[in-house]
């Protein structure tokens, strides 16, 4: 004769039975929610791109719209906007489930710099992006960058030395820029600085920045010194070494033997100073 079932058994078959058939009911409920319109990629908003199309921002990151919201992978789709459009320089995607919507922010690089090449100016970005080609630099707030690049083309990537300055010139304050009217990437690590005020420096290029903070105090040490527009000579560290152009190889004018013989005329010595 089969054994009956205790109350206390029977309660714990009646619980573990409603406890399967919420389960189940559940696993449906949910099913139905992945699968509803509502759990979809409705709409996508780009925020923060001032230049480059919406819809450029969006096939970069990879997310198309009727997709599941569960599929969003933000940090991998954040990358591949970064990734895949030079301009931007971070980027970050955000879900909201309410609304079935997906945004993307961007923070896009700034033009720090006119390259003039043979074939005409061109802004470049801060990672040495070739923005557009513009008529003319005249009245721009950007300083003037020349090199060993005789042309170059439009939303393609600069040389790696004119990138460096870039790069460099992102992180430097407009004030440290005053009275430098172009700079020229001279090739071999470094580059000249030519001053409105017709001193020339000579700066590594991997320490551009600090070179730049340096330029206004070591020319107004010379000039209050006497001497004349010459080459300011930063490379390498402190004391810096001023020579006269006079003083150059290939360089004569005509009072050069005057001043060498004299020592120092005009406020101009043949031989090199340095900055203590």
């Amino acid at each position: 004769m089969p054994r009956q079932e205790t109350a206390e058994e029977r309660e714990r078959r009646k619980a573990r039975n409603r406890r399967i058939v919420v389960s189940f009911f559940a696993f449906i409920g949910l099913v139905a929610v992945l699968e509803s319109p509502l759990a979809r990629v409705r709409h996508i908003q780009v925020r923060g791109n001032t230049t480059i199309p919406m819809a450029q921002v969006v096939a970069s990151s990879g997310i198309a719209y009727g997709e599941s919201l569960w599929a969003v992978n933000r940090r991998r789709a954040a990358s591949a906007v970064v990734a895949k459009l030079p301009m931007v320089d971070r980027a970050a995607v955000s879900v909201s489930w309410t609304s079935g919507t997906v945004s993307i922010d961007v923070h896009e690089r700034d033009v720090v710099a006119v390259y003039a090449a043979q074939n005409g100016f061109y802004e470049l970005m801060s990672n040495g992006y070739v923005y557009q080609q513009i008529a003319s630099a005249a009245g721009l707030p950007y300083p003037i960058v020349t090199g060993q690049a005789s042309d170059l083309s439009v939303h393609h990537m600069v040389s790696s030395a004119v990138s460096t300055v870039c790069r460099q010139l992102a992180e430097v304050p407009s004030s440290e820029l005053t009275g430098v009217s172009e700079i020229h990437v001279n090739g071999d690590g470094t580059v000249t600085l030519y001053l409105d005020n017709d001193f020339e420096v000579l700066a590594d290029a991997a320490d551009l920045r600090g070179a730049l903070a340096a330029v206004q105090p070591t020319v107004r040490y010379f000039e209050a010194k006497g001497y004349r527009p010459g080459v300011i000579d930063l490379t390498g560290s402190p004391p810096y070494r001023y020579t006269p152009f006079s003083a150059l190889p290939g360089v004569r004018s005509d009072n050069s033997t005057a001043v060498e013989a004299s020592g120092q005329t005009n406020g101009t010595s043949p031989q090199t100073a340095s900055h203590p």
